[in-house]
């Protein structure tokens, strides 16, 4: 058929043509007879890329901000889970962390490299501490492809130069702590040195013999000193503190001590006061850090065995006092040996503290106060700058510099005499007849303030009240009739009460609302521990009252108040301070203890200057008339301290005070200021137990204004 169709349709070709085109048509027809059903072959899918590694990179990293451990560790490539586990890996984590006092970090990746089945990620850590500030480490994180990407783990992802023997070291610098004066320069709180027995517990050779010297060097069990390097964490080239010996005693056991294979010995400040006793309240004293106070400070680089201010202005100032710490962050060799920097951060300088006492007036008031319980407070009316704050029993802090037994501590705390307390900040007591002064101000006080009585008010007294309720109250004496002059000139009882009854009538808030007018019952702000005391009022004794009788607020409670007796407890201090606003014009200062933090080579000095706390609500007429009242109580034959200060060089205002505290004998009170006419110290003294006011605490005051006051050469007996 081809040949025929060849033929027909081209009858131009010859023979040989004819042939040929024979040929090609069969060989056409038999190949396409041989595939028969033939289906051409399909084209292989090509292999799907590898997803990038930067998702993983950055999910490890995004981990290691957030802490999750356990996260980060399921990212490791087998031969890294192979030579870490996941104990160890968390460990290694957590101790570097905790070494390098990091508090928080941040990660960012900045390039991604793909190299077949190897990357690797570079990226920045910022890394934010206590001691080292803020700061960058860069780095880079392999990663390797296990049917996905993992991580190719090594320490050095942590910091570069980080191996498995490597180490992260923190060497902190502590900056010496300032020293406390007095306002004229004189030291009260000072730094000197004690020797430091210390172990490296790599270099222990005999650690039997070892422990039982230092136990009888230290007065520690062995099991205590074993402890203290057997710590999780500690590492075998770290010098780690045991215990402290005095100079004198590292020259009496040098040469036990230097026998030891792994005991060293450093020098470290010790702080010492001068002063002994005078003025210990004030000072306060530094000991080792219990565990609560290191829960707060230990984001400040503190740790187990550090000294902070316990009480007192060592307490207060401990920013000041101590500086801020430094360090120097190191990768180092087992050995100890650097092997590099990772991070210098230089410690702020610590600022010494230069107080308002005057030295000369805190020992006379010291003495005046003798072996008497109880408390004394001097300022400066017009600034509220303690000039002598004293409180006895006391205490001498040398002692509990290095730590008191358990005994020793037990026997100081139980002391009846209660040293630790610091009477004139924290001693709450009834004022007594000091109070009056208050009760007057809210008497004479015109409305809406006060209840508005005229200065001329008379009571009659016979020596003694009968209350509505049928309740006799006593006098110490019939004075007769009496105005508000010379019932505080007289401290007329019968006077006081009659008033409590007529302001609670008025208003049962009105005189405890004056008592914190007046500086009760309200913190003052002083540097030093204190005690708001207690101003009661109606709602106190509907919810706060726990003792025998009525649970509300009955015409008794005002009545009590008035003369500073029932539940009325105040410190020192604030009576003190309420002194002071009344010889000053009627402006209440914050009382302090600072007078000026010291300059440090990047600063000046920083002066603290008064600050104004409130003012007395009375008019220029009532307060003069109380001052002028307040002066008679000392320098008129009738006031109740005149044989006190009859014979003063200058004139004294103030107001006795005999405070009723079963089952012992009343507390004396005696507060005031001097000169009168001119006030330049206002004083408040008080004596537990001590009888009356007049002639248990007034002439301790005289004494202590007219140390002031006086030239020492022309110094009264």
């Amino acid at each position: 058929m081809v040949g025929i169709f060849a033929c027909t349709a081209f009858p131009w070709y010859n023979g040989a043509e004819m042939k040929r085109l024979l040929l090609l048509a069969t060989l056409f027809v038999l190949a396409v007879s041989c595939q028969g059903s033939f289906t051409p072959e399909a084209t292989p899918s090509p292999t799907p890329p590898k997803p990038s590694p930067h998702p993983v990179a950055e999910a490890f990293l995004a981990a290691w901000e957030e802490r999750a451990y356990t996260s980060m560790y399921g990212f490791l490539s087998s031969p890294s889970k192979a030579t870490v586990s996941e104990e160890k890996f968390i460990e290694r984590y957590e101790g570097v962390m905790k070494e390098a006092t990091v508090t928080s970090l941040s990660v960012e990746v900045t390039r991604v490299e793909e190299k077949g089945t190897k990357a690797e990620a570079r990226f920045l850590v910022t890394l934010r501490t206590v001691l080292l500030g803020e700061f960058l480490v860069e780095n880079t994180l392999p990663l390797v492809w296990e049917e996905g990407w993992k991580v190719e783990w090594s320490p050095s992802l942590i910091f570069p130069d980080l191996s498995d023997e490597n180490l992260v070291y923190l060497e902190r610098e502590l900056p010496a702590r300032a020293n406390i004066y007095a306002r004229n320069g004189e030291p009260l709180a000072i730094e000197g040195a004690l020797v430091v027995v210390g172990v490296i517990p790599g270099q222990i050779q005999d650690e039997p013999r070892l422990l039982s010297e230092l136990s009888r060097i230290l007065g520690m069990s062995q099991g205590e000193i074993s402890e203290k390097y057997h710590t999780v964490g500690i590492q075998p080239h770290w010098w780690v503190p045991i215990g402290d010996i005095t100079f004198e005693e590292s020259i009496e056991y040098r040469e036990t001590l230097s026998s030891l294979a792994g005991v060293s010995l450093r020098e470290k400040p010790i702080r010492t006061y001068p002063q002994g006793t005078v003025a210990a309240h004030i000072v306060g004293y530094v000991g080792e850090i219990d565990q609560e106070e290191l829960a707060s400070l230990s984001d400040e680089g503190y740790r187990d065995g550090d000294r902070v201010g316990k009480t007192g202005l060592e307490r207060w100032g401990e920013g000041y006092l101590a500086g801020r710490m430094g360090g120097v962050l190191s990768v180092v060799t087992p050995q100890g040996e650097v092997v590099k920097v990772i991070r210098e951060y230089l410690a702020r300088p610590s600022r010494s503290i230069y107080t308002t006492i005057d030295l000369g007036l805190q020992r006379v008031a010291e003495e005046a106060l003798g072996d008497k319980t109880g408390a004394i407070v001097a300022l400066d009316p017009y600034s509220g700058e303690i000039l002598a704050m004293v409180s006895h029993p006391t205490f001498d802090p040398n002692p509990l510099i290095r730590g008191l037994d358990a005994s020793e501590w037990q026997a100081l705390l139980g002391d009846p005499g209660r040293p630790l307390l610091n009477r004139a900040t924290q001693g709450a007591y009834p004022t007594g007849s000091v109070f009056k002064i208050v009760t007057a101000a809210a008497a004479l006080t015109a409305p809406p303030e006060g209840a508005g009585f005229d200065p001329s008010f008379t009571i009659q007294c016979t020596g003694s009240w009968r209350a509505p309720w049928g309740r006799v109250y006593t006098d110490w004496a019939a004075h007769g009739p009496r105005d508000f002059f010379w019932a505080i000139v007289r401290s007329c009882d019968v006077f006081f009460f009659q008033m409590g009854l007529s302001l609670n009538s008025v208003d049962p808030w009105l005189l405890p609302r004056f008592g914190h007018k007046l500086g009760f019952g309200e913190l003052t702000g002083i540097e030093v521990d204190e005690t708001e005391g207690l101003v009661p009022d109606p709602a106190w004794k509907e919810v706060g009252f726990t003792g025998v009788g009525n649970p509300f607020w009955v015409p008794g409670d005002a009545v009590n108040l008035a003369v500073g007796q029932g539940d009325l407890l105040a410190t020192p201090l604030q009576v003190a301070n309420m002194m002071a606003a009344i010889a000053n014009g009627g402006t209440l200062y914050r009382p302090h203890l600072v007078l000026r933090l010291g300059a440090t080579p990047r600063g000046e000095e920083e002066v603290f200057e008064p600050a104004e706390i409130g003012k007395l609500p009375l008019s220029p007429e009532d307060l003069q008339l109380i001052q002028e009242a307040m002066r008679e109580v000392a320098m008129n034959p009738r006031g109740t301290a005149y044989y006190t200060f009859k014979d003063s060089p200058f004139p004294v205002a103030g107001k006795t005070g005999t405070a009723e505290a079963p089952p012992g004998n009343p507390h004396a009170w005696f507060a005031g200021y001097a000169p009168a006419d001119d006030p330049q110290i206002a004083v408040a003294v008080v004596v537990e137990h001590g009888g009356e006011g007049s002639v248990a605490a007034a002439p301790i005051l005289r004494k202590v204004v007219e140390a002031y006051l006086l030239p020492p050469e022309t110094e009264s007996d």
